[in-house]
């Protein structure tokens, strides 16, 4: 992974890759390219859905900047946290958008007959290696990558000097002494976000799964029969590590918690940790600018050497084979190559998907941490990308959150994960 991230200044991976919704720069665009020159009088409408609520107000600024540019073209944007359910709705009702996002590897594979081969376009060339599997069927290439991100435990360095921490954990031990310290200290040590199906369903679950030696080989086994959840020896690690989240947060009432109020926790210094990523940083500091903020990866085992940070492609920009205008979202897409340094990492705040696009020291305090782990080869997949079915997160949450409300134990919550599992494999 360290070679496919050269070509990029790693000093400071992307922190705040889910930049918060600042202030958009309403300047044209700034890389020197001129007002279409092959654009027509045609009044052209192109409809963009997309993730990321954080950067809508940035995103729409880009849209905008387009716009002027290309005055004959209406970039009408949906931006929804749910992109997924939203998009199979659009498609069933005859209004699917002309770009969306998808997510790499299974969803790219569930939507990539309706989509438009983009293996010649002229950036494809720039897109980092890391990029390409995700997005990559038969040959083809279907997706603009439109960042790399990573996550861990997001922590208050001035809340850790004060509970007398002066290193972060790398062991299962290591982590339970954090807690103690912070315990003693008087600070509560996490505020998550579990009424959140991703928090919980997809990030943290994502560890045992990323951390087996062969994260798609072990998938593949899952689905032919020939392993099972139970037998992961990362499970445990798992467990213990959602154990402490809850026994030294908030307990049950951690089901209540939403990612704003998460965030908002942490920014205030209520809390001295959360389980979020590099896109966490704008949120973080629209709320209080002066927090002195680290990430560190979360450790399943007693093995320091084991413990990694999960880094991939979150999204990418596709477009809608039927869609009327698949020449004008191409342009679209070439624009927003062309000006990406501008819009995906000086305004989103993004670390660059793209060899010709810079990060900078601007990037922040989690993606210096996280670089450091990228430097030293420390790094796992997403792997959620490898489970059988798009949106089956959203029902591993189910037994977890019933787990953390003392319904269900550790082996019937992983019985009910394994259900779920051989469920998706059988359809």
């Amino acid at each position: 992974m360290k070679k496919l991230l050269s070509g990029i200044t790693v000093v400071a991976l992307s922190a705040g890759l889910l930049a918060g919704c600042g202030q958009g720069n309403s300047k044209p665009s700034e890389s020197g390219a001129a007002p279409s020159q092959g654009s027509t009088d045609k009044k052209i409408t192109l409809k963009l859905l997309q993730g990321k609520p954080e950067i809508a107000d940035k995103t729409k600024q880009m849209l905008a900047d387009y716009q002027s540019e290309h005055p004959n073209v209406t970039i009408e944007p949906e931006i929804t946290p749910d992109v997924q359910t939203r998009l199979k709705t659009l498609f069933a009702a005859g209004e699917a958008p002309d770009i969306f996002f998808v997510k790499g590897y299974t969803d790219m594979g569930l939507w990539r007959d309706r989509l438009v081969d983009l293996t010649e376009e002229s950036w494809m060339s720039q897109a980092l290696p890391t990029t390409l599997p995700g997005m990559t069927f038969d040959g083809k290439k279907y997706g603009f990558p439109i960042s790399i991100e990573g996550y861990g435990f997001v922590y208050n360095k001035d809340l850790f000097a004060k509970a007398g921490i002066d290193k972060v954990p790398t062991t299962l031990t290591e982590l339970k002494q954090v807690n103690e310290k912070l315990k003693t200290a008087g600070i509560k040590s996490y505020s998550e976000a579990y009424k959140e199906w991703w928090t919980l369903g997809q990030h943290l679950l994502n560890l045992p799964f990323a951390y087996a030696p062969d994260p798609a080989g072990y998938a593949k086994q899952l689905n032919d029969g020939t392993a099972k959840i139970k037998d992961n020896p990362f499970m445990n690690g798992f467990f213990d590590v959602l154990d402490m989240t809850v026994q030294y947060g908030s307990g049950v009432e951690s089901l209540g918690v939403s990612y704003d109020t998460e965030i908002a926790n942490f920014a205030t210094g209520k809390v001295a940790m959360i389980q979020q990523g590099v896109w966490a940083l704008q949120p973080i500091l629209k709320v209080n600018p002066d927090v002195n903020m680290g990430m560190f990866a979360i450790p399943l085992t007693d093995n320091a050497s084991d413990t990694k940070i999960p880094i991939s492609v979150p999204n990418y920009y596709a477009i809608n084979k039927e869609s009327k205008n698949v020449d004008e979202a191409k342009k679209f897409l070439d624009w927003v190559h062309k000006n990406g340094q501008k819009y995906l990492v000086d305004s989103f705040k993004f670390l660059p998907a793209f060899a010709d696009m810079q990060a900078t020291d601007q990037l922040g305090p989690l993606a210096a941490d996280m670089n450091e782990y990228v430097k030293n080869d420390q790094i796992i997949p997403f792997a959620f990308f490898l489970w059988p079915a798009p949106g089956i997160q959203t029902q591993f949450v189910k037994p977890l959150q019933a787990y953390v409300g003392e319904q269900l134990n550790k082996e019937k919550a992983m019985d009910e994960i394994q259900k779920i599992w051989s469920g998706a494999v059988k359809k």
